[in-house]
C-alpha cells in the first residue's frame, strides 16, 4: 500500500487541479525541456505572419536570389549557421541603410544593431513595424545561438532565412 501512496497522490492532485493547469496552458510561452524547437519554430511562424501584414521587400526578390539560394543550402546541413549568416545580412542592411542617409550616430554604434535601429526609428529612418520585426529577429537568433546544435529544424531555418532576407529588403527601402 506504501508504494501506491506517491502515485495516488499525484494522480489525485492532477485530477483536482486540471482546471486550473488548463487555464494556465495558453500563457506558457516556453516549456524548457529538450525540444527547444517547438518555442523557436512557433515564433518563425507568428513572425511569418506579422511579416505578410506589415514588412513589404522594396526589391523584388530576384534581387536576393543568389544569397537565398546559398542560405538555403546552408540551413539544410547547418541550421543554426545560416541563421545567423542571414541575421548578418539584416545587419549589414541596417548599417548600409543609416550609412546612405547619412545618418550619424557615435562610432561604437555602428557596432550595436538594436541601438543603430533604436536611433533610426526614433528619427524616422525606419517604422515601428520594421523596428519591430528587427527586435523580434534578433531575439529569435539569440536562442537559435543559445539552442542545443542538432535542435533548430532546417525548414524553420529556411523560414527564417526568407524572413531576415525579407526584412533586409524592406530596410533598403526609400520609404518609411
Amino acid at each position: 500500500m506504501g508504494a501506491l501512496a506517491w502515485p495516488v497522490t499525484v494522480l489525485i492532485c492532477i485530477v483536482l487541479l486540471r482546471p486550473l493547469l488548463v487555464g494556465l496552458l495558453p500563457l506558457i510561452r516556453k516549456l524548457k525541456y529538450s525540444d527547444v524547437e517547438i518555442q523557436f519554430g512557433r515564433e518563425v511562424a507568428e513572425l511569418k505572419l506579422a511579416a505578410a501584414a506589415s514588412i513589404q521587400p522594396a526589391k523584388p526578390e530576384a534581387a536576393r536570389q543568389p544569397i537565398w539560394e546559398e542560405l538555403v543550402r546552408l540551413a539544410a546541413v547547418r541550421p543554426r549557421t545560416a541563421i545567423l549568416q542571414a541575421w548578418q545580412q539584416v545587419e549589414a542592411m541596417l548599417i548600409g541603410t543609416a550609412k546612405n542617409q547619412h545618418f550619424e550616430v557615435a562610432a561604437a554604434v555602428w557596432q550595436m544593431p538594436m541601438v543603430l535601429g533604436a536611433l533610426m526609428l526614433n528619427a524616422g529612418k525606419i517604422s515601428m513595424h520594421q523596428y519591430d520585426f528587427l527586435s523580434r529577429l534578433r531575439l529569435l537568433v539569440n536562442e537559435a545561438t543559445h539552442a542545443p546544435v542538432n535542435s533548430v529544424n532546417p525548414d524553420t531555418a529556411v523560414e527564417f532565412v526568407g524572413l531576415a532576407l525579407r526584412l533586409a529588403a524592406s530596410l533598403d527601402s526609400e520609404e518609411v
